[in-house]
């Protein structure tokens, strides 16, 4: 499995389109092989005082992190080179929000609470 990331940085006027985009086109990409995607945004809550900081990114709080993950390489090389992947490329949302290049990360170890995500993905789907 490898796992996908990379930045976004999404004007605040295009956030809507762009997480209902992501969402529109889950069915697309699933069929192409992806087993997750997640898009992340900086937290206004961060850790406690007896925790290790975060440095200063100085990123613009626009700035959005999507990971996606993959059942191999060739699986996301494969996505790559679909035309489905191109349509969705050339779409008025894709354009509207800047794309930092994508970091491949090879799974090396670590878990996932199935269960517990089901319960979470249950719930953002509830969210207006």
């Amino acid at each position: 499995m490898i796992v996908c990331w990379r930045t976004v940085d999404i004007p605040d006027e295009h956030r809507g389109d762009f997480l209902a985009w992501i969402a529109e086109n889950r069915g697309v990409r699933e069929a192409h092989g992806i087993l997750f995607e997640v898009v992340l945004e900086r937290a206004v809550r961060q850790n406690p005082a007896k925790t290790l900081q975060p440095s200063d990114t100085n990123e613009p709080a626009t700035t959005a992190v999507v990971v996606t993950a993959w059942a191999s390489h060739d699986a996301f090389d494969a996505w790559i080179d679909t035309p489905d992947r191109d349509r969705l490329t050339a779409s008025a949302v894709h354009h509207s929000v800047r794309f930092g290049p994508i970091t491949r990360y090879d799974v090396a170890g670590g878990y996932l609470n199935v269960d517990g995500l089901t319960d979470i993905a249950e719930h953002l789907e509830e969210e207006p």
